[in-house]
């Protein structure tokens, strides 16, 4: 997984967003500190390819530092345990030497996923296309699925609508009934 720059196509709030979430923050935490609805964030981290892709990165880069550090440990616990090892009273030194080595565990502690928006809607178009081909058993590979590209297209229409904030706008006011207002006056 190689390292990207999506925060470019990112909002100022977005990015803002991405720095809450990869430092540990919810949804609900993140947008009350960017002044955002709730749902906001939560459609951006769901939905938006390229949020979700930023979001990988900045959180691979948060646990790489973190595992860095983490590694910087380990000559310090490992000369823990060798003067454990020759004195007895140190239990304590122990312990705390052992708890790093198993946060060692097996390296690199770098959270998975795609940090290239065009990798997520690849695979959000794979998965839609591998359940499609389930659903169908007789479905041909080739002839019965829809044009790869224009599956693509519509898949980032989709994500995109999906990821764009759910108020209303404020111009365009709901209309009882549920009906939409044609111009004329009517009861």
């Amino acid at each position: 997984m190689k390292p990207t720059a999506p925060r470019a196509e990112l909002s100022l709030a977005q990015q803002s967003a991405v720095d809450l979430l990869a430092a540990g923050k919810n949804d609900t935490e993140t947008a009350a500190a960017v002044g955002l609805n709730r749902v906001t964030v939560t459609r951006w981290r769901l939905y938006s390819p390229e949020f979700r892709a930023a979001l990988a990165d900045r959180r691979a880069a948060v646990w790489g530092a973190s595992a860095d550090r983490l590694r910087a440990l380990l000559p310090q616990a490992i000369d823990a345990l060798a003067d454990a090892l020759q004195d007895a009273d140190t239990a304590d030194r122990v312990d705390v030497a052992l708890a790093v080595l198993k946060l060692a565990g097996p390296i690199p502690l770098v959270p998975a996923g795609p940090t290239d928006p065009d990798e997520i809607v690849r695979a959000v178009v794979e998965a839609e296309r591998e359940r499609l081909r389930d659903r169908d058993e007789a479905l041909d590979e080739y002839d019965g699925l829809p044009d790869h590209d224009a599956h693509t297209k519509a898949v980032r229409k989709r994500l995109a609508l999906l990821a764009s904030p759910p108020d209303p706008p404020a111009a365009v006011p709901a209309l009882p009934c549920g009906r939409a207002d044609d111009g004329n006056d009517r009861p």
